[in-house]
């Protein structure tokens, strides 16, 4: 009877819960880099330039990323595939502006947003899946509470060693919404969708890049810095 009270639908837009132990600085920036989306979006057409020269990645005639060079250096990075559960930690167009299970200081956790739309059990498997394997340092619970959060804890996950396992939900993990006044402020404040400073970025990329150098025995892209001073 493991599964027999976790069958109802997610709903369209069910609230994701993690709560996990805290990773390093270093591993932060591991994972934040190869679990941002496979895109980079942003209101903010400064800083979507800055976050692209940054990546290597060239600008298309409207501002937005040239979206084949972009999937090329993603590959690179070692970008996952994931449905729903991308860290959102370099910008963000959303309400929530810059979000993710996961920040920069290496904190792990998260509850006031929501994933979607309709999303499976199936789908948050295979990304827990990918998610621990590709550092399975992480140890964390992951819920997911229908009607955005207003509903029935129904479905639940364990990740820790490697593994992703679905098990059947304890205790409820608290939910947080947002303040007025926060989403006021994230609507109206300059800056708002940026989620790193561009050093912190830098570093983070570079450490990426020369980590899946060592890997490959290659050398490592010159950064935007070297560029500018070849």
């Amino acid at each position: 009877m493991l599964l027999a009270g976790m069958m109802a639908a997610l709903t369209k837009w069910p609230r994701l819960l993690v709560a996990g132990d805290p990773v390093t600085e270093a591993q932060a920036n591991d994972i934040l880099i190869r679990s941002n989306p496979r895109y980079l979006v942003s209101n903010d057409r400064s800083w979507t330039a800055l976050v692209a020269r940054e990546y290597g990645i060239p600008l298309d005639p409207h501002g937005g990323l040239d979206w084949k060079a972009a999937a090329e250096v993603f590959e690179r990075l070692g970008v996952l595939h994931l449905n729903h559960l991308a860290n959102h930690r370099i910008m963000s167009p959303t309400i929530v502006g810059p979000h993710g299970w996961c920040a920069w200081d290496g904190r792990i956790g998260c509850s006031t947003y929501n994933i979607g739309k309709w999303p499976t059990r199936e789908d948050v498997q295979e990304d827990l899946t990918a998610i621990a394997a590709a550092w399975p340092f992480l140890r964390m619970d992951v819920q997911l509470v229908t009607d955005e959060g207003d509903g029935d804890l129904a479905a639940m996950w364990q990740v820790a060693d490697g593994h992703a396992a679905f098990v059947e939900p304890g205790d409820p993990l608290p939910i947080h919404d947002l303040t007025d006044t926060a989403i006021m402020l994230r609507l109206f404040t300059p800056g708002a969708e940026r989620g790193v400073t561009l050093n912190r970025l830098r570093q983070a990329l570079a450490q990426v890049r020369t980590k899946k150098a060592h890997a490959s025995n290659e050398d490592p892209p010159q950064t935007s810095a070297e560029r500018d001073h070849a």
